[in-house]
């Protein structure tokens, strides 16, 4: 299984030169796709097209946008990079598990397809999104909680929560550290924080950081 986790995109040569480095084949030979169901802006989200324009830049033979809302989520399996956009993390796992395409997320990951995910797109590989609307809180956001959405689990490719944009969060809130290891406590839990610029990598049983400094 190979992840690339972060906070705004491929936002860095140091994770662009990281990709590379986890591509099994010369780009040239790759195809890729950026899923943007979790945006409310969709294809025309910022962070998705920048980073389709880093994709391209590094080689990718293509890049395509997908909206697992709408497109057949099978077109998947065509892909060797699989992106997952930023966003409200409850709606594009809503949308992946009406679509059915929550197991086939793991068929892909286990067939070591690279798979990045930005922010929400990070958070939904996880096993679970339970401790969103308490980062949400904490932070001082709405909730993002959605009716129809009554199974918290997340496509579970890691048991790694993300805390994503953590720099952000401690520059508007000097007592989110504090308050962010109390909710740990209580839940018996290790939140893993990602700042903007930075990449958590997952390759099988490693995890390492990447980042621009």
């Amino acid at each position: 299984m190979k992840l690339l986790l972060t906070s705004d995109g491929i936002s860095s040569s140091a994770i662009e030169e990281q990709i590379l480095a986890m591509l099994d084949s010369p780009p040239a030979k790759l195809k890729s796709c950026i899923i943007t169901t979790a945006s409310s802006k969709k294809h025309k989200s910022q962070t998705a097209l920048s980073d389709q324009v880093c994709l391209r830049r590094l080689g990718v033979a293509c890049c395509d946008l997908l909206d697992i809302e709408f497109d057949d989520p099978h077109v998947l399996s065509n892909y060797d990079v699989i992106h997952l956009n930023g966003g409200n993390p409850f709606y594009l796992m809503l949308q992946m598990k009406r679509r059915n395409a929550v197991e086939l997320m793991r068929q892909l990951a286990q067939q070591h397809r690279l798979i990045i995910g930005v922010s929400a797109g990070a958070m939904v590989l996880a096993d679970t999104l339970e401790h969103v609307n308490e980062l949400n809180q904490i932070i001082g956001y709405e909730n993002m909680d959605l009716e129809e959405l009554t199974d918290y689990s997340g496509i579970g490719l890691t048991p790694l929560a993300i805390v994503p944009h953590y720099n952000r969060f401690i520059a508007d809130n000097h007592d989110f550290e504090q308050k962010l290891q109390q909710l740990e406590l209580s839940k018996n839990r290790r939140y893993e924080r990602i700042k903007d610029g930075e990449a958590l990598i997952i390759q099988g049983d490693t995890m390492s950081y990447v980042s621009s400094g």
